[in-house]
């Protein structure tokens, strides 16, 4: 045992996959860890956590370092269906992770599920199943939508609830329903960690003088300085922060060169949407908030859900790249009352 605890203090505080052998090298456990040193060393400090106890027996930990949870979680996964270590009871199967489907039809269904097929549209795996139904549960407040497994004649509780927009008698209402599960699916990917294009837009100006826009990007959520953008309002006069945000809207849009991002942030409340109500790509708007981080609004709803209820990594994204347009919008408008002032 001496020499598992040594071992311990080599292992590395990363992401990956352990694995436990005892003395004949045969496999007793595997296990995915965001912090792999100490999640092994809880194995040794807690060793009934799981109902039995096995640390007796180890005599060997090999791991496998991996570039994030998500990616240990897979291979966790791999190796334990090609292994099949004993320890490993409940992970033998395919129920090991969270999808969200979305079937493919007129208007899609979303639901959870832990087997993919090859009739629907899947995004995932998912780690956290508690969290991922918290999420569906909060958007579905700005984002209404469907989950029976068949449309019903009239509608359902849900619709009194404002958490579906009843497709079973507003069937006209297509295009509007698809807007909203694009949305869904473009958050769900970024919480996926995705590779997705954010941006988001600011106006700032001086009771009505000298607006500008700005427009900053997130990609890999990380920030794409380079992709940021600066805007001159040219056709609105006054303080109109709506037609300014159309105004920039519309003239990013017209630049094709320019790759389009999978969702638009505005900075504001409802009425900010007004400015992106005929635009395609997926919008919300992420308003200011005294006493929590902010509002996000959509198109869709009448009601609004606080940052702090959507999973910390999108919230820490809307956050950080609100405050990025924010800050560029003032710093260009800075310029301009600067530069007004030299030529006066």
């Amino acid at each position: 045992m001496e020499n598992i605890k040594e071992k311990i203090k080599t292992l590395p505080s990363l992401p990956g996959v352990y694995i436990f052998k005892d003395i004949h090298e045969q496999i007793l456990y595997i296990g995915k860890a965001k912090n792999i040193k100490k999640r092994v060393s809880s194995h040794f400090a807690k060793p009934k956590e799981f109902g039995f106890d096995f640390i007796s027996l180890i005599s060997d930990i090999e791991t496998f370092e991996c570039q994030n949870e998500k990616e240990a979680l897979l291979l966790e996964s791999e190796l334990i269906k090609k292994l099949q270590p004993k320890y490993n009871i409940e992970w033998k199967d395919d129920k090991n992770y969270f999808f969200v489907g979305v079937t493919k039809e007129i208007f899609p269904r979303i639901f959870i599920t832990h087997q993919k097929d090859n009739i629907n549209t899947f995004i995932g795996p998912f780690v956290k199943g508690t969290e991922l139904k918290s999420f569906l549960k909060n958007l579905r407040k700005i984002l209404p939508y469907r989950s029976c497994r068949n449309l019903p004649k009239k509608p359902c509780l849900y619709y009194q609830l404002e958490m579906c927009s009843a497709p079973c008698i507003n069937s006209r209402k297509k295009k509007q329903y698809q807007r909203i599960i694009q949305i869904i699916k473009a958050l769900l990917m970024l919480y996926n960690s995705q590779d997705l294009r954010l941006e988001c837009y600011d106006i700032s100006n001086l009771s009505g003088t000298l607006a500008t826009g700005s427009m900053t990007v997130f990609e890999k959520n990380k920030k794409k300085t380079k992709d940021y953008r600066m805007f001159k309002i040219k056709r609105i006069k006054g303080q109109n922060d709506v037609g300014s945000l159309k105004e920039i809207i519309l003239r990013r849009l017209k630049h094709k060169d320019w790759k389009n991002p999978d969702l638009m942030l505005l900075d504001g409340g409802k009425g900010q949407l007004k400015a992106a109500k005929k635009i395609e790509i997926p919008v919300l708007a992420l308003a200011k908030s005294k006493k929590r981080p902010g509002k996000i609004f959509s198109l869709f709803s009448k009601n609004f859900i606080y940052a702090d209820q959507l999973p910390e990594n999108i919230k820490n994204i809307f956050l950080q790249i609100r405050d990025e347009a924010h800050r560029f919008a003032i710093s260009y408008h800075k310029k301009r009352r600067i530069k007004n002032l030299d030529i006066k």
